[in-house]
């Protein structure tokens, strides 16, 4: 998202998608861009298991970065190619409530959630207005209603589920995954994936990935892929059915 190359190499990638009626959301993070504002403002930022740690001052950067610049951001840069977005985050229309979640271990993550209801009317009706939804990862807590800070690949499962989207894919700057031999791993099933948690051979961000993609298999996801942005035409190659990056069933 940080990398306006990689950015608008992808956007390119997203008008020729819907050139052809095909109906995308798109859902985003911006971690980067909360560390910066994190700094500037000389606050901590702390990370456990791949997720960040979350306390009440960091919930509302990141409710400021994501819903605001980045969201708006984006749909600004979409629209001066050609498409019509609209960018929400999880309390819009109750379309995406959390619970609090804690890391695996039972450490206290402060606002971080997960998606436990979707509503998907308000997401229905941006596609059937021809719009791009633009989601961030935030949800309302459905119990307190508090905002939520959502790791961005558990969102991204959480709304292709909840939208019963045919096919997910998480757009990265590393690629596909890697086994332990460092290679690129062109298939991988649920079984591997649980391998790769256990044994530690999944680090820092790839292990809530992971754990997303088990999310999203298990809601009834059927095409889950990760690629690389920095790869030639990596988005319109999947949906073209060629190989690329790593097709997780």
């Amino acid at each position: 998202m940080s990398d306006a190359a990689l950015r608008h190499g992808l956007i390119g990638q997203i008008v020729e998608l819907r050139r052809s009626d095909q109906e995308l959301i798109l859902v985003h993070g911006g971690g980067k861009q909360i560390a910066s504002l994190l700094k500037e403002l000389k606050i901590d930022s702390r990370f456990h298991d791949g997720l960040r740690v979350t306390d009440a001052a960091t919930r509302d950067v990141a409710q400021m970065v994501l819903a605001g610049q980045v969201g708006k951001s984006l749909v600004a840069e979409l629209a001066s190619v050609g498409i019509a977005a609209a960018s929400l985050a999880g309390g819009d229309g109750l379309s995406f409530l959390a619970e609090k979640m804690n890391a695996e271990d039972g450490t206290d993550l402060g606002f971080v959630g997960r998606i436990v209801k979707i509503d998907s009317k308000l997401i229905e009706a941006l596609l059937a207005a021809r719009l791009l939804p633009v989601v961030a990862c935030l949800a309302l807590g459905a119990r307190d209603f508090e905002y939520y800070n959502i790791n961005g690949d558990q969102m991204a499962a959480a709304v292709a589920a909840g939208c019963r989207a045919e096919t997910l894919v998480f757009v990265t700057d590393v690629g596909g995954v890697r086994a332990a031999s460092g290679e690129q791993m062109a298939e991988l099933d649920q079984g591997g994936i649980r391998r790769l948690l256990d044994s530690g051979v999944a680090t820092r961000g790839m292990r809530p990935k992971l754990r997303a993609c088990l999310e999203a298999l298990e809601a009834g996801v059927e095409r889950i892929f990760i690629i690389g942005a920095a790869e030639e035409r990596s988005l319109l190659r999947v949906f073209a059915g060629e190989a690329t990056g790593t097709r997780i069933s």
